[in-house]
């Protein structure tokens, strides 16, 4: 017969990490990227993120939520874009729902930035239920340079 090796103490660092996550989260204010809200968790919208030569394009979808429902902001090198989807009635009647896939309430998406980014120039658009973010990349002077003799 094998020996075990069993800890009933081994699953109490988890738990004791989930609690502190979570503590962490009661402590920040409410429309705080991370924070709680009147909802019992957060969506994460998909996005795709491009780099060209001369920037970062980060585009993300967000279906059915306003232009005044999002919030893009620069915290040192991080990008965040959060806001709230609110659930719309789909049509006039009573009934009940047999599904509900899309998600409602808060959202919340951050990106970190990488070195080589001009933090001042970031630019955000939103169209069609698409917000497009570009990060252009700082222009550095060419290392290389034929000085004229005159």
């Amino acid at each position: 017969m094998a020996k075990l090796n069993w800890n009933p103490w081994i699953g109490l660092t988890e738990v004791k990490t989930e609690e502190e996550r979570l503590l962490r989260r009661t402590r920040l204010k409410p429309d705080q990227p991370g924070g709680l809200r009147n909802a019992a968790y957060f969506w994460t919208p998909v996005a795709d993120v491009l780099e060209s030569p001369e920037a970062f394009v980060i585009c993300v979808e967000l279906p059915g939520v306003d232009h005044e429902s999002v919030v893009v902001e620069m915290k040192s090198k991080t990008l965040w874009i959060y806001g709230e989807r609110r659930q719309q009635k789909p049509c006039e009647g009573e009934g009940v729902f047999h599904a509900v896939e899309r998600s409602y309430g808060p959202f919340a998406r951050r990106f970190s930035l990488p070195k080589g980014v001009d933090l001042g120039a970031v630019s955000a658009v939103f169209r069609n239920g698409l917000l497009e973010v570009t990060i252009p990349k700082e222009r550095r002077e060419a290392r290389r340079r034929r000085i004229p003799i005159f």
